[in-house]
C-alpha cells in the first residue's frame, strides 16, 4: 500500500510539474498581455503550493500506513 501511495506522489508531481512548465511557456510569449501574465504567475505559485501540499499528505500518509 506504501508503494502506491509513493508512486501515486510521483505521478501527481509529474503532472503538476507539466502544467506549471506549460503556464511559464504562456508567461514568455510575447503575445501574452501583462494581465495574463500575473494569472500565469499565480498559477505556477498555485501548482508549487499543491505538489508542497501532495507530498506533505503523503509523506503523512506514508508514516501513517507504516505504524499500522
Amino acid at each position: 500500500m506504501i508503494t502506491v501511495v509513493r508512486v501515486a506522489r510521483v505521478l501527481l508531481i509529474i503532472v503538476l510539474a507539466l502544467l506549471a512548465i506549460s503556464f511559464v511557456m504562456g508567461v514568455g510569449t510575447t503575445s501574452t498581455g501583462p494581465v495574463e501574465k500575473v494569472v500565469f504567475l499565480l498559477l505556477i505559485g498555485g501548482c508549487v503550493y499543491a505538489a508542497a501540499k501532495v507530498t506533505a499528505v503523503t509523506e503523512w500518509l506514508v508514516h501513517r500506513l507504516a505504524r499500522r
